[in-house]
């Protein structure tokens, strides 16, 4: 085969990346050149040094594999880039289902949501994390943390909506420290409005459930089969060749912040 005709070469040792990139060999194919390639970075340990190291060695595109949190201090004081696009694969808040999920609303924004998680102790923010992130795609805005209260097995805390319906929306974020011999949490979302939607992420079980109620009833989305590392891959691929811009980082990193507000409480 013609090296012309490989693909963009991906930067990885994850099992999970070298699988995807078997499974997309038009596309891509496995380089130890980090130049003009897209690079994985793990997301455990120190992974916003990762990031900040592949933009300085000429990746097209960086992929940040399922981030732990990112400690206050990294967030408050570290530049980001922005002239390279930064993918951000988070396995419990994949951007296929959360589109299944906002297309399911109609346009109707969410008015109450509560957040409900369980995961080892180290990973239980991760999880609350990526709870608020579907929170703000529910609501269609972003959240800001008014004030909140430490509860038995969690915070409560009310957030204000920039959203289309505006005003505060109640979110009850409660987490409960798990035990386990597999990695990863769970997740249970409610958000109610005129429409009523659920979410049950069970990354120990392999489980993604998303129903919406209306007037007409009860739907459940079909279930998503490909992985969250390939599909991760695939939007960096896209982004590489269309320079469209992604927003994942900002996301992730606007998340963090309400995290950390609510951590506070």
């Amino acid at each position: 085969m013609n090296p012309a005709d490989r693909g963009i070469g991906v930067c990885t040792a994850l099992p999970a990346y070298v699988a995807a990139v078997a499974e997309l060999p038009l596309s891509a194919a496995l380089s130890n050149d980090l130049s003009g390639a897209v690079a994985i970075v793990p997301g455990s340990g120190d992974w916003w040094q990762g990031v900040l190291a592949a933009r300085s060695g000429g990746a097209a595109a960086v992929v940040i594999a399922d981030p732990e949190m990112l400690p206050r201090e990294a967030l408050e004081s570290h530049p980001w880039p922005a002239d390279v696009p930064v993918i951000v694969e988070r396995p419990r808040l994949r951007p296929d289902v959360v589109a299944d999920a906002v297309r399911a609303r109609r346009g109707s924004p969410a008015r109450i949501v509560t957040v409900e998680c369980a995961a080892p102790a180290a990973g239980l923010d991760a999880v609350l994390r990526d709870g608020l992130g579907w929170a703000r795609f529910l609501v269609q805005g972003s959240l800001t943390f008014r004030s909140g209260a430490a509860a038995a097995q969690g915070r409560i805390a009310l957030l204000d909506s920039a959203g289309p319906a505006g005003g505060s929306i109640l979110t009850t974020v409660a987490g409960a420290a798990a035990g386990g011999l597999h990695p990863g949490g769970l997740l249970q979302l409610l958000a109610l409005g005129e429409v009523r939607t659920e979410v049950i992420v069970d990354q120990p079980a392999g489980l993604t459930r998303l129903e919406t109620s209306t007037e007409d009833g009860t739907l459940r989305a079909p279930e998503r089969f490909e992985s969250s590392a390939r599909l991760a891959l695939r939007r960096a691929l896209v982004a590489c060749s269309s320079g469209q811009p992604v927003t994942d980082l900002d996301d992730l990193l606007e998340d963090t912040a309400l995290t950390w507000a609510i951590h506070g409480t």
